[in-house]
């Protein structure tokens, strides 16, 4: 009977931790970056230190940056209603519609 999973080499096992100090500002931008490939940090991290492609899902970033836009909208518009100003709604909720639309068609 052949095994279903051959074992690694040892060579290849990745059994050696390092450690790397950021900033929190280069930790967020790696987690981002990670992100928008749709990889975990560690492996983004492997990947750009031994110089192996990481390619970026643009329809990741696009809906990223489209959920962020709305996400700011929503936040902006609380902000006015708790603050008692009449919230402009025949003027933000266009953006949010446009926002959304955009996020389900690239969704499809």
């Amino acid at each position: 009977m052949t095994a279903l999973f051959k074992k690694k080499e040892t060579a290849l096992m990745k059994s050696v931790r390092l450690t790397v100090r950021v900033s929190e500002l280069e930790a967020e931008q790696i987690r981002q970056d990670a992100r928008i490939r749709r990889l975990d940090v560690t492996e983004y991290i492997r990947r750009a230190a031994l110089g192996r492609k990481a390619e970026v899902d643009y329809e990741a970033v696009t809906m990223t940056s489209l959920m962020e836009v709305t996400n700011s909208i929503r936040e902006l518009y609380s902000a006015l209603v708790e603050r008692g100003i009449p919230p402009m709604k025949d003027d933000i909720r266009p953006i949010v519609d446009h926002a959304i639309a955009a996020m389900l068609r690239i969704s499809k």
